[in-house]
């Protein structure tokens, strides 16, 4: 396996070393022909300057190839980007050959030239994750399309309409030229310091590298353009794809592995550069005007309508993430406060909502009421019955508890076992004893089966404690009178309820003395 995975890479080395030498080839052959024809524009030297650049292509399709399948759509955006660039060449070879009278090939080859900026826009505006609506990219797309057929109308009336005399025109598409191919340019460089992955950042460093000196490249083409190319032009023109090439095959600079900006700094660059895209359209509508003033009022209302609606679509996403977010925080909340048999309020959540009471309780002078219930005879229903229906039983129980008629601000609570809580905010020992009475009457009309039991079906005990005056505000202090008061319903026959009396507090918990007049029973 070793010794083939050498050979692979051995093989690939082979091929790259290869294509080095084709490219080396190429760029001297390319001057030579053009000093020799004494004309940039020779057919020679064109097809020269092509296949420069389709062995740059070639390059980075390769590189799109090779990458893993997230960073790939970048990869193959800038290969389409230097394509349009070939095209640009052979449409101007083409030219050559058959000549151009309306000046109709001349503006498709420069339209050609402009669309490169599409891909580009696309790779500098996109996040490329997962998470990035399907919408987000419909715009882009429908917005780079607009794009594309505006630069169309607007180059081919400059370029073959009655403003190709104009001096300023063929200017006005220089400028705006220059405006889109460094604005571009800047804006990679901007996502390649933005880029938290190495994957990326080596991504936007080669992009960048292409699209700068592209930049510089155009800047000096055009304007030895308007004069008269010389012979030498051609081979400037190599310069930015020898570069693309170069970058694509060779290892990046350390420096890049070793910069990793920090979360806002990424965050921040992600989120400026799609408004590149709005601010192209822009630009394009201001050039737009002077052609027609409506038609570029339109292109710059669309410029703006279109990046208002992306920023409503990821505000919709983020909205719904954050909503989804808080909906999944309160179901843990929920399932960390819940009794995972019963589904009611577990141990934590009655401690919590007991502390909240009582303290309301002291601070308003009112009082706290608690019911502490227990399933008469459960052990026995349970080894009669086994372990599944007593569970069952449980969760009926717990239903019917928690069905009750009681307010918003009382809790049914499982205590343990088959014990049950309930904590009564605010409710005297009277309003206590009639809301037992109402969960005795709940459990009753269950009618469970229950043969050990003297009434022949399932039944309750209900012991009730409530805060005094006298009493410590602490739920340690309640929890232990209800359980008293549940202990002298237990020890008077069961099936009844007993309310904690003033000389029952003063006994201790583990007492096991209690008669049925320990306490008031009912």
């Amino acid at each position: 396996m070793a010794t083939l995975l050498s050979l692979s890479s051995g093989f690939k080395g082979d091929i790259r070393l290869r294509v080095v030498w084709l490219m080396v080839l190429l760029l001297i052959l390319h001057p030579v022909l053009a000093y020799w024809s004494g004309h940039a524009q020779d057919v020679l030297p064109q097809l020269t300057m092509i296949a420069v650049q389709g062995t740059a292509v070639w390059c980075v399709f390769t590189r799109y190839q090779r990458s893993p399948p997230l960073i790939r759509l970048p990869w193959l955006l800038l290969a389409l980007a230097a394509l349009m660039q070939v095209l640009w060449a052979i449409i101007n070879l083409l030219t050559t050959i058959l000549g151009d009278k309306g000046g109709y090939l001349t503006a498709i080859g420069i339209v050609f030239s402009a669309l490169y900026m599409i891909p580009c826009m696309f790779m500098i505006t996109r996040s490329f994750g997962q998470h990035e609506p399907r919408s987000i990219a419909m715009l882009d797309l429908t917005l780079s399309c607009v794009v594309a057929v505006l630069l169309y109308r607007f180059i081919t009336q400059l370029a073959s309409g009655p403003l190709a005399s104009d001096p300023s025109s063929i200017y006005l598409v220089i400028h705006h030229a220059d405006a889109v191919d460094f604005s571009l340019s800047a804006m990679v460089i901007l996502r390649m310091f933005g880029a938290r992955s190495f994957r990326w950042r080596f991504f936007y460093y080669a992009a960048s590298t292409y699209l700068l000196a592209n930049a510089i490249v155009a800047y000096i083409y055009n304007r030895l353009e308007l004069r008269g190319l010389p012979w030498w032009i051609g081979s400037m023109v190599d310069i930015s794809y020898a570069l693309l090439m170069l970058v694509t095959l060779r290892q990046p600079p350390r420096w890049l592995r070793a910069y990793h900006p920090t979360l806002s700094v990424s965050q921040t660059i992600a989120s400026f550069a799609p408004m590149i895209l709005s601010m192209m359209v822009v630009m394009l509508g201001i050039s737009m005007s002077r052609i027609s003033f409506l038609a570029g009022l339109v292109t710059a209302c669309a410029s703006v309508l279109f990046y208002g609606l992306r920023v409503a679509v990821i505000q919709s996403q983020h909205m719904d993430m954050q909503r989804a977010v808080d909906q999944s925080a309160w179901r843990l909340e929920q399932q960390v406060g819940r009794d995972p048999l019963t589904g009611i309020a577990n141990r934590a959540a009655l401690d919590t909502r007991l502390h909240e009471a009582l303290e309301d309780g002291r601070r308003s002078g009112g009082y706290c009421s608690l019911l502490m219930i227990d399933i008469d005879f459960f052990k026995q229903y349970n080894d009669s019955l086994g372990h599944v229906a007593g569970d069952a039983c449980l969760v009926k129980v717990a239903c019917a508890l928690s069905s009750s008629q009681l307010r918003p601000g009382d809790l049914v609570a499982r205590y343990g076992g088959e014990e049950f809580v309930v904590v009564l905010a605010n409710t005297p020992v009277e309003t206590a004893l009639e809301v037992a009475r109402r969960l005795m009457a709940s459990i009753e009309r269950l009618q469970i089966v229950h043969a050990s039991c003297p009434q022949g079906r399932i039944t309750v005990s209900i012991g009730i404690g409530t805060q005094t005056a006298n009493m410590r505000a602490d739920a340690l202090t309640l929890l232990e009178e209800a359980d008293r008061a549940l202990y002298a319903a237990k020890s008077s026959g069961r099936n009844c309820v007993v309310v904690a009396s003033e000389t029952t507090r003063t006994l201790p918990s583990s007492s096991g003395e209690w008669k049925a007049n320990d306490g008031a029973s009912i």
